[in-house]
């Protein structure tokens, strides 16, 4: 295994060892693995970042190019999904 190779499984082990600090995934009520962990980004402390998507939306009759971002904190055990909104561009 070359040095590239170990540092991506280091850090794949990391996300894993981070993903099992849940209650939940260590008595089976969410995955053993993160279901979306091929979309993960980032992570640190309690939180989870996914890829991003943008969509158009029209708000107060203008229409945005708004970024999303998936994300999952770890509250009480539990792994629970938010969307966060990145950012957004106002088109012409």
């Amino acid at each position: 295994m070359d040095i590239t190779g170990a540092g991506v499984l280091r850090q794949r082990l990391a996300q894993q060892e981070q993903w099992r600090q849940a209650y939940s995934v260590r008595t089976g009520l969410q995955p053993s693995f993160d279901p979306d962990g091929y979309a993960l980004e980032s992570f640190r402390a309690g939180i989870r970042y996914y890829g991003t998507e943008q969509r158009t939306e029209v708000n107060a009759g203008r229409t945005e190019l708004v970024t999303h971002r998936i994300c999952k904190r770890l509250i009480d055990g539990v792994w629970e999904s938010d969307v966060i909104v990145e950012h957004v561009r106002h088109v012409a």
